[in-house]
């Protein structure tokens, strides 16, 4: 009986100890002395290895993991001398079957124990492979990646070793999906790992373990120059544009990096430390790799005190609004107010928007406060147009959080406040940013659109400094582009921003959309606005944000 023929006849043969057995020349390419040596062979020429030891222990129990993380796929045939002392633990290691030297066999029996082996290995794969990978990349997934992690962890104990966690994310993925599709999304996941798989060494690990997220477990001696080239590497590995059929996609990825040791060898704490080091990296722009910091006990302290204070803030009357005037550039009139959220602490005093509203978001706090701000400044609208202080077309403009906006009971509930407190939607702006809209186009478009059945109307926020995707731009149901300061500050001296701010102007004129410039401070400034046909204007040259009580003189003050 022959070996089949997509299976070399002759196996690869190495021994643990003792002296190792003739095997017939047929089916054997003799006994290599060294380990990385016999690995390489079999990964070059792939075949059946046949492992040979005088008794079970820690070291061949080593070499078979060796193999079974190196090389998963090579179908491994383990000779003994002496009866194994725990069979199920060897055949845990993914060996395919279990010889007795004393057994001598012909070279037809070896040959069928090859051909079984071989077999039994591509079946034990395939089932392997549904469990342990992922579909969509062919990487391994979370799973595999714990039980990898942990079998390092014990080869490498009392060794002079660290082990990072590199956790990788595709920056802006999901604006590919939508521009491009699905289709062409998961080509870009497979081509991203293939691009890791090339980078990264035999002995580290790669896992896909979210929708655009990865991780890679490698061991270095070094702990952070070597991890730091390392990210530096990946992070690098995206400069390339992807060439997707007849797509040409540019995308860059953010990670995060976390050591072992200081997460208590603990992998989902890795992760969790990984994943949170990536979204500062993210925060610093993207395309960059961060080291996780864990915060001081001092952070921590604030961090938690802040939460527990907020939790209190409205009962206790802390959280008051500010009115930013919205005023026309030609006439001067007050066309509106935007809303903006203050909380002045009894003992910390006013706390910047910037430190708690993030807080709120992540905790879930923003959907009650949200409310509480849309209901008090659309009660405050309608007094202020019920005692004719401000004309019956003018809006009061809200800002919606991410959290907010993907609320399924969003519109609901904002049509239950404006009946409740009487004020027509067409008084209404709500405020989103261009990536809450880039997040899932769909449901943005779906969830604008009913908001805008009712006469509510809709403006993008700091327009231009986002996602900018034009080609969306012109089927989103939005009334305004706000174009944001930091193209409006330097217009007097900085013709490019000049250039920018003019073919936002242009572009939503076009689309019959109404502009907004925020941060004018000066009135050079303005009448460059005014030039360009800018239609409102927020800034400190009109006023700074007041209290409710401060907006009668300021109307006042330009009757």
């Amino acid at each position: 009986m022959s070996v089949s023929p997509s299976v070399p006849s002759r196996m690869l043969c190495y021994s643990v100890s003792g002296l190792p057995p003739e095997i017939p020349a047929e089916i054997s390419d003799g006994f290599r002395e060294d380990l990385p040596e016999l690995l390489r062979a079999a990964r070059h020429s792939p075949r059946a290895v046949l492992i040979h030891a005088i008794e079970q222990n820690e070291r061949l129990l080593s070499v078979l993991r060796n193999f079974q993380y190196s090389l998963p796929d090579i179908p491994i045939l383990v000779l003994l001398d002496l009866p194994a002392n725990d069979p199920l633990m060897l055949m845990e290691t993914g060996i395919q079957d279990v010889i007795h030297s004393h057994h001598l066999m012909e070279r037809d029996e070896w040959e069928q124990r090859i051909i079984t082996a071989v077999a039994r290995k591509k079946r034990e794969s395939e089932l392997q492979r549904c469990v342990w990978h992922d579909n969509v990349t062919g990487l391994v997934n979370r799973q595999y990646l714990k039980e990898r992690y942990e079998q390092r962890l014990k080869e490498l104990k009392g060794k002079q070793q660290e082990v990072a966690l590199l956790y990788l994310d595709l920056d802006r993925f999901y604006v590919v999906n939508e521009q491009y599709g699905h289709f062409i999304g998961d080509e870009l996941l497979r081509a991203a790992a293939e691009r890791l798989r090339k980078s990264t060494r035999d002995a580290d690990t790669i896992a896909r373990i979210a929708g655009n997220s990865f991780a890679v477990i490698v061991e270095c001696r070094s702990r952070n120059i070597r991890v730091s080239n390392i990210a530096d590497k990946l992070c690098s590995l995206f400069h390339e544009p992807f060439m997707l059929g007849n797509v040409e996609v540019y995308i860059t990825a953010s990670v995060g990096v976390e050591f072992a040791s200081t997460a208590d060898y603990e992998l989902s704490v890795m992760l969790q430390h990984g994943e949170m080091a990536m979204r500062q990296a993210k925060a610093s722009g993207r395309n960059c790799y961060h080291l996780y910091h864990a915060p001081t006990p001092f952070e921590a302290r604030v961090r938690v005190g802040l939460e527990t204070a907020l939790h209190h803030a409205i009962e206790n009357n802390e959280i008051h609004l500010e009115y930013q005037p919205l005023v026309g550039v030609n006439d001067e009139t007050l066309a509106g107010t935007e809303a903006l959220m203050r909380w002045t602490h009894p003992g910390l005093g006013d706390v910047s928007p910037d430190v708690f509203i993030p807080v709120l978001e992540e905790t879930g706090l923003i959907e009650e406060f949200g409310r509480w701000v849309l209901y008090k400044a659309c009660t405050q609208h309608r007094e202020w147009i019920d005692s004719d202080l401000l004309p019956p077309n003018s809006r009061v403009a809200v800002n919606l959080s991410p959290r907010q906006f993907r609320q399924n009971s969003l519109a609901a509930d904002i049509i239950g406040i404006l009946t409740e407190t009487g004020l027509s939607p067409a008084n209404l702006t709500l405020e989103i940013t261009e990536g809450m809209l880039m997040q899932n186009q769909q449901y943005a478009v779906n969830t604008l659109a009913r908001l805008r059945q009712y006469g509510i109307s809709v403006a993008i926020d700091d327009f231009g400094t986002g996602y900018s995707s034009l080609a969306y731009l012109k089927t989103l149901p939005v009334d305004y582009l706000k174009i944001d300061r930091v193209f409006v500050r330097d217009l007097v001296n900085n013709k490019d921003d000049q250039a920018i701010a003019d073919s936002i102007i242009r572009l939503a004129h076009n689309l019959r959309l109404s502009v907004v410039a925020e941060g004018v401070e000066n009135q050079e400034i303005l009448n460059i606005l005014k030039t360009l046909g800018c239609d409102n204007y927020q800034g400190y040259l009109f006023s700074r944000p007041v209290l409710a009580d401060d907006i009668p003189a300021l109307v006042k003050r330009i009757a």
